[in-house]
């Protein structure tokens, strides 16, 4: 349902982005010069001259200014058709590129069978063992999540990134607009906001069980619907510049990656996603705080399965920690972002992302279970117990 609502967000995008000034285009003055246009330009008028494949019209106004030059007050709207190259870097060592996605993608692979199992479990095989929990339910929308930014990644972010041999065939496509480019940055970007927001959601979960035992379930049961909503729909107050901008793509090592020209100048995405993990890392901190507090403090109080889910919820911290301290790094530190930075911050998110479902797995007997032993090969025991007249009970025991 997200996706087709972005694929439609991303055509009307496309289309209005036709009646639209580019930025760096819209009303302005530019300095008068003199002398004839040089090549790939036309003569607007007396002393402008303005690239001829750029523009679909626009309207001069000689006016004085104050130092008494004459400057030209333009309006112009651009043509979207207009092309943005992006020229493949050959200087990467392509076999080594290759080799990168190579683990890249072995670890990717693995975490999509294991987002997609536990996913298969929750929501289908045993729906009926884990709908009343809370905490899978929630664990459920993160997997979510996590698939969209696997699937992205595997299928094309990190292919046309560390694959330098297709670069030349393919980025040509991609010069002029395009509903697949914004609809993939859209939902990439949706699927990261998204997580943050099921982050938090998760580690209020868990402290409010150690907090509140006796009523946990019953406000759980009214808060989780909530929670799932919000973790759909809150990402969009991150994404919605992105869904109305021009995406195109930009030289990535040996590759190329997705950017995109802000149609709102001062809604950055990097601004969004800085409010949105500085957020949840604030939530993170307080609630794993109190949760473990807790846990040292009244360890028989809680139990053993819920103690479980708590320290699951506390690894999984950890992990998005990195994720906020190279994402505040990519966002305060201009001087410090490099290919390097650039890796560490997929690095981070992906151990994020793959790290979660293993985490999950490793800390949940029930769960490994139902995931790596086939339904024929698991125990049934079916117990049986009849009254006798004596008063004695007998019981019937099935494997």
């Amino acid at each position: 349902m997200i996706q087709i609502l972005i694929l439609a967000l991303s055509i009307v995008t496309v289309t209005m982005q036709q009646l639209a000034c580019e930025p760096g285009y819209a009303i302005g003055e530019v300095p008068a010069f003199s002398g004839g246009c040089p090549q790939g330009y036309i003569r607007i008028s007396e002393g402008l001259c303005c690239e001829d494949d750029h523009i679909e019209y626009m309207t001069c106004v000689d006016q004085p200014n104050k130092r008494g030059k004459i400057t030209q007050k333009f309006k112009a709207r651009m043509n979207v058709s207009n092309v943005i190259e992006s020229e493949c870097d050959s200087s990467y060592n392509p076999l080594f590129e290759n080799l990168l996605y190579l683990g890249t993608a072995a670890y990717m692979v693995a975490g999509l069978f294991f987002h997609i199992s536990i996913l298969k479990t929750i929501l289908v095989t045993e729906r009926s063992y884990y709908k009343d929990n809370s905490f899978f339910m929630l664990f459920a929308m993160d997997s979510i999540a996590s698939t969209t930014l696997i699937l992205n990644d595997l299928l094309f972010g990190r292919v046309f990134m560390y694959i330098p041999q297709l670069c030349p065939y393919v980025s040509p496509f991609f010069w002029t607009p395009s509903i697949l480019l914004n609809t993939l940055y859209a939902l990439n970007n949706h699927a990261r906001f998204a997580k943050s927001v099921v982050q938090i959601f998760m580690v209020v979960n868990r402290m409010s069980c150690v907090l509140l035992p006796a009523v946990y379930n019953k406000l759980w049961s009214t808060m989780t619907p909530i929670a799932c909503v919000m973790s759909v729909c809150v990402p969009f107050a991150g994404i919605w510049n992105i869904i109305i901008s021009r995406t195109f793509i930009v030289a990535v090592r040996g590759g190329f990656g997705i950017n995109y020209i802000k149609a709102v100048p001062w809604a950055s995405l990097s601004m969004f996603q800085s409010i949105f993990i500085i957020t949840a890392l604030s939530f993170t901190f307080i609630c794993t705080s109190v949760t473990l507090y807790k846990l040292i403090l009244l360890p028989g109080r809680i139990k053993s399965a819920e103690k479980s889910l708590c320290f699951t919820s506390i690894s999984i911290s950890f992990t998005f920690v990195l994720v906020a301290i190279t994402q505040m790094l990519f966002a305060t530190c201009p001087s410090c972002r490099s290919d390097e930075l650039y890796i560490l911050q997929f690095l981070a998110f992906d151990t994020f992302t793959v790290g979660s479902a293993i985490i999950l797995i490793l800390t949940n007997k029930h769960l490994r279970t139902s995931i790596f032993t086939s339904s024929k090969k698991r125990k049934i025991v079916n117990i049986t117990v009849t009254a006798r007249q004596s008063g004695r009970f007998s019981s019937t025991q099935t494997y």
